[in-house]
């Protein structure tokens, strides 16, 4: 703690009242191309594309967190989509140019301003023709289909408000598809006249084009030497000629596109969605409830026991602890997120769950209960602190962990969900935050707003 300064709950207030600043800022202003983009994506997926979200650093624990959504999703009866993130390097536009294909989606992360290896991967997918979506941080917008930049400097609160992005994304994807007449993709080159439009790319004698908001595959054996961003005319599936891709040949194509925003939805009208706008209109007022949901959960945050619990850790990393942290599924990338971040501020920290060896190997020989347990035995010390992050707070493997942790004289602690689980019940668990709410995604943004404020409370290493 610093001397002289404010109390530490005077300065935490004004940091989840910013949190909600940006949110609502970032929603008010987004709500619509969100909308946009989440339609776009179901349509990707109801053509068989695989999701693949890539960050790196920091933001790789976003690109896992992102998958697993996808893959695993948290609403019973909801199917699973194809999502993959690639490994934490920067290999990440190498491994989707070998596994691309052009009906999937290209989805990156990034907590700065700009990210070179965030805008190779976009750049990378951009050219092989996919759906590309970029979230970064500050007033820097990456050339993609869809950017998003969080009106913010702090890594911390551009996290959270991207966390909110996606979940939102992840969400209106499942709405779409609840509508199956909006998921068709028409045919735009089958009308009465040939229309222009932009290749995006171009494989094995086809070409994907796209004019305003929609994509179509043509043949291109009627025209020699077609090219990625090359102008044509087209009709009936085919490309008739090459057009001239001068400035005003640009400007016109540009402007066709955009001339009516919502133009893109407009072949749907006459399929089995009869009632298109009202989708768009429940997607655009279902972002903005989703964000007050959030700002109302983090506005009960009780700001008194972050500082208690944010100085009881201190006090254990002081004497050469070292915060373990350890959760299943989205709130693995959490753990994984609060020992990063804890790291970046000079403290030792781990995440259990980065040792996927392990953690299949005892799965596989012991039994899924054991997992966090059986890296605990060896690992902690009595100095240390054990981090569980559990929306259910009721997951066998981490109230097995924790009771491992009491034996080994840790510091316990806890972030959960729902009325607090089974961890509620352990009248030994030395601190405890629960976020009142049934619904994952908002309780997860909820939890990265505590655990934030909690590296808050504990400071920079001296």
């Amino acid at each position: 703690m610093i001397r002289g300064a404010p109390p530490l709950t005077d300065r935490l207030r004004p940091l989840i009242a910013e949190r909600n600043r940006v949110l609502s800022a970032f929603l008010e202003a987004e709500q619509y191309r969100i909308a946009r983009a989440s339609h776009d994506m179901a349509r990707a997926f109801a053509r068989g594309g695989v999701l693949t979200a890539f960050g790196y650093g920091a933001a790789a624990t976003d690109a896992a967190h992102v998958a697993v959504e996808f893959m695993h999703p948290v609403i019973v009866g909801t199917r699973a989509r194809p999502a993959v993130a690639p490994t934490n390097d920067p290999t990440g536009a190498t491994e989707l140019a070998l596994v691309a294909r052009g009906d999937d989606i290209a989805l990156g992360i990034s907590h700065d301003h700009d990210d070179g290896r965030v805008r190779e991967f976009i750049a990378r997918g951009a050219a092989q023709g996919l759906l590309t979506i970029v979230m970064t941080g500050g007033d820097t917008r990456i050339g993609a289909d869809y950017s998003f930049a969080v009106p913010s400097d702090d890594p911390e609160v551009v996290q959270e408000v991207q966390e909110t992005a996606y979940h939102v994304l992840w969400e209106l994807v499942h709405v779409f598809f609840e509508h199956p007449g909006l998921l068709a993709d028409a045919c735009v080159t089958c009308g009465d006249v040939a229309v222009e439009a932009r290749v995006r790319s171009v494989t094995d004698g086809a070409a994907v084009i796209e004019t305003g908001d929609v994509r179509e595959e043509v043949a291109v054996d009627l025209v020699d030497g077609v090219e990625p961003g090359d102008l044509v005319l087209c009709h009936a599936g085919v490309v008739l000629e090459k057009l001239p891709t001068g400035p005003a040949a640009a400007t016109e194509v540009e402007d066709s596109g955009t001339a009516d925003p919502t133009g893109f939805l407009y072949p749907f009208l006459e399929s089995e969605e009869k009632d298109v706008d009202a989708v768009l209109a429940d997607a655009r007022s279902s972002t903005l409830r989703k964000g007050a949901d959030v700002i109302a959960l983090r506005e009960a945050i009780d700001v008194g026991a972050i500082e208690d619990c944010g100085r009881a850790i201190s006090e254990r990393l002081e004497r050469g602890g070292r915060l373990i942290a350890f959760g299943n599924g989205g709130s693995s990338t959490d753990a994984q997120d609060v020992a990063g971040n804890c790291l970046a501020r000079g403290w030792s920290a781990t995440a259990l769950t980065n040792d996927v060896a392990t953690v299949t190997a005892v799965g596989n020989d012991v039994g899924y209960d054991n997992v966090f347990a059986r890296q605990l035995i060896p690992l902690a010390r009595s100095e240390d602190v054990a981090l569980a992050i559990s929306t259910s707070g009721s997951s066998p493997n981490i109230l097995v962990a924790l009771e491992e942790a009491r034996r080994r004289g840790m510091l316990t602690c806890g972030i959960t969900g729902y009325d607090g689980g089974r961890l509620a019940t352990l009248d030994w668990l030395d601190h405890l935050f629960v976020v009142r709410s049934d619904y994952i995604p908002r309780l997860q943004e909820a939890h990265a707003t505590i655990y934030h404020l909690l590296l808050e409370a504990i400071g920079e290493r001296p």
